[in-house]
């Protein structure tokens, strides 16, 4: 943006989610932005370049650390109308429009950040900036699929939904190391395939395996590769190939 950013208010966000509601015809609103009655002053000078085309939701979470490194954290975390202005911006590679021009739109709370802090990992916009902050190049497990089409920063990630309401886990950086080391596939350094099933041996199942442990290990004490020694057969599939990789 070429103009002072700005966040939006409660009227902004209020006339945002009737545009979403009413289908996301037509541009997306970024004129909210510009609008004394639908926005506010940020505090600081930040650009964020809305033709900007991403890779990858890891690429995407990169970016906004750099853009907003000139906030504390803990201040914008919550920050439903900044959260929710970054979503307009980028609206477009969120929420394209087809071959008929037609857009289709998803959960409210991927767009507007929800005031249930339990929806927050599901906004497209704050999970690449939070996990990426909080796990580094780890953060590729939960942000990146073993594949990406078109459009990369619509998705929100199967492995990320399964682990996001586990904050156990999701809040824990050796578990996610661990994790990564685990299912990340050396060679394209994405997610293997089959890891977000149900079956032996998934994420799913590593979570369940992982609230176990919690009675008898502590993971934060653990050095790198001592949690995978403790995963039960079940996990051999994967563990086989993380040491071997290693």
């Amino acid at each position: 943006m070429q103009t002072e950013f700005r966040k939006l208010n409660d009227e902004g966000m209020a006339r945002f989610a009737e545009w979403l509601a009413a289908g996301a015809t037509g541009v997306a609103p970024i004129h909210l932005l510009a609008d004394p009655q639908t926005s506010a002053a940020v505090g600081h000078d930040i650009r964020p370049v809305s033709g900007r085309i991403f890779g990858d939701r890891y690429e995407f979470g990169q970016c906004l650390i750099q853009l907003l490194s000139p906030f504390d954290p803990a201040a914008i975390s919550q920050d439903r109308g900044l959260w929710t202005a970054l979503a307009i911006v980028w609206f477009d590679q969120f929420c394209p429009a087809g071959a008929n021009g037609q857009r289709k739109v998803e959960k409210e709370y991927r767009y507007i950040l929800s005031r249930d802090y339990r929806h927050y990992y599901r906004h497209l916009v704050r999970s690449p900036w939070q996990l990426v902050r909080d796990h580094g190049e780890a953060s590729k497990l939960l942000l990146l699929a073993p594949s990406d089409g078109e459009h990369p920063l619509r998705r929100h990630g199967e492995i990320l939904e399964q682990l996001g309401g586990r904050q156990f886990v999701l809040g824990s950086r050796p578990i996610i190391a661990e994790a990564n080391r685990l299912y990340t596939d050396a060679t394209t350094g994405r997610p293997q395939k089959g890891v977000s099933g149900s079956g032996r041996g998934s994420v799913r199942r590593l979570a369940l395996v992982l609230r176990q442990f919690d009675l008898t290990f502590d993971p934060e004490t653990m050095t790198p590769g001592q949690l995978i020694g403790l995963l039960p057969k079940e996990f051999d599939r994967w563990t086989r190939a993380a040491q071997a990789a290693a």
